[in-house]
């Protein structure tokens, strides 16, 4: 199988033009080209560690010591990061026990959809700063998805969405009609999905036609199958967008308002910003900007539970099916990785045992890795759109965070 990343990022060199607003040059959402550059060793350490601050933003801060991890190898990552010219890395947050214990942000780029590598004007990114998240965002969507369940707009994800677009009934026929809220999760519906062949600025590119599309929904749907339901992984930008119409539907409000009163107001955090479709629909499948802080308290969710401050935002069974292994999934990162309800599964060797950890990922190196087995949370946000990382992050969790780790 062809790694989709690699595809889409040789995609992604090949686009030069300016696109003429912003939702078209989105196409180029989803994923993430990983270098395989090593770590080097730092023989003396510039970086001087202090404990992240608290704002009253509902996150709780704490040392590296007080939570079982070693600042040596923490302080060698960050000589190793600053001694890399122009490296693209925006921040880097580490939370362990529920604590935040590392929080840095660096001066890049920002993002700026109107000139052709997108690198608009160097900032001071900080926890203030809105970051595009990418294919970050259909995790994300995944959990609205588990705040629609908590509140009963969606009670069966075997049902088909058949029964939710009786509009399209004369496209979902056949074996279309057989075609679940669970096969839209977990990428197994069976249409077809063009979105490697050509770059995204190209007209052929179904992301392209999706995006631009006077009817989004209808033109996803309207894709011919390939596999039958729920019977193969594929990578498919159009099924996230059919998802988040559905909880519109339900709900009887916009994905926006949905999104942002039940998920993201409830974590005591701003409105999402979305970019919006031709359609006025939101990107559900790679729009989202948020601020860092706020991504991570999503994190948190996952290990307490779906509770935030005492309150039950998501069910606790969500928690639990959302990363289970759900179909086997290369995926560009891992060679032996999985896919579960709109999260990518792994495993990590830490200290001789593996733990399994569930990330979201994006275009230009968006990452929040979650490892429960030892409460911890990593994530990163980057601007790699249209170049080779010059830092792999992969590299940075295996060979200084989770080497950080003392104790379980």
């Amino acid at each position: 199988m062809v790694s989709h990343f690699s595809n889409e990022f040789s995609c992604f060199q090949q686009y030069i033009p300016v696109m003429n607003n912003k939702i078209k040059l989105i196409l180029l959402v989803l994923t993430v080209c990983v270098s395989c550059n090593k770590g080097q060793d730092i023989s003396r350490f510039d970086y001087n560690y202090t404990i992240p601050t608290e704002f009253g933003d509902g996150i709780k801060t704490a040392s590296l010591q007080s939570v079982g991890m070693d600042d040596a190898p923490i302080r060698e990552m960050m000589d190793y990061i600053n001694s890399v010219n122009r490296h693209r890395i925006h921040n880097i947050l580490i939370f362990r026990q529920n604590k935040l214990v590392f929080e840095e942000y660096f001066q890049g780029n920002a993002i700026d959809w109107n000139v052709s590598n997108l690198d608009g004007g160097v900032i001071e990114y900080n926890r203030e700063t809105e970051h595009y998240m990418a294919s970050v965002s259909k995790s994300v969507t995944s959990v609205i998805t588990g705040a629609a369940i908590q509140l009963g707009y969606l009670r069966d994800l075997n049902k088909k969405i058949i029964d939710y677009f009786p509009e399209y009934a004369g496209i979902l026929t056949g074996q279309k009609a057989d075609i679940t809220i669970d096969h839209l999760l977990t990428m197994r519906c069976g249409l077809a999905f063009d979105e490697n062949t050509y770059p995204y600025n190209n007209p052929q590119n179904d992301a392209y036609k999706m995006i631009n599309a006077d009817d989004p929904i209808e033109f996803v749907l309207s894709k011919p199958m390939t596999d039958t339901p729920g019977t193969k992984f594929f990578y498919n930008t159009g099924t996230t967008n059919v998802l988040a119409r559905i909880i519109e539907k339900e709900s009887g409000m916009s994905f926006l308002d949905f999104s942002n009163q039940y998920l993201f107001n409830a974590l005591g955090g701003k409105d999402g910003e979305w970019l919006m479709m031709a359609n006025g629909l939101p990107m559900a499948s790679g729009g989202l900007s948020i601020r860092a802080r706020e991504l991570s308290k999503i994190g948190l969710l996952f290990l307490n539970d779906g509770i935030w401050e005492g309150k039950q935002i998501i069910p606790k069974n969500w928690i639990t099916d959302s990363q289970q292994e759900k179909v086997n999934a290369n995926n560009g990162f891992f060679q032996n990785s999985s896919y579960g309800y709109q999260w990518w599964i792994t495993r990590f060797k830490v200290n001789g045992e593996f733990y399994k950890c569930f990330f979201a990922a994006g275009w230009g190196d968006q990452f929040m890795f979650i490892i429960p087995g030892l409460e911890l949370i990593a994530e990163f946000n980057c601007g790699n759109y249209l170049v080779s990382p010059k830092i792999s992050i992969i590299n940075l969790l295996e060979s200084y965070i989770l080497k950080a780790i003392t104790r379980n």
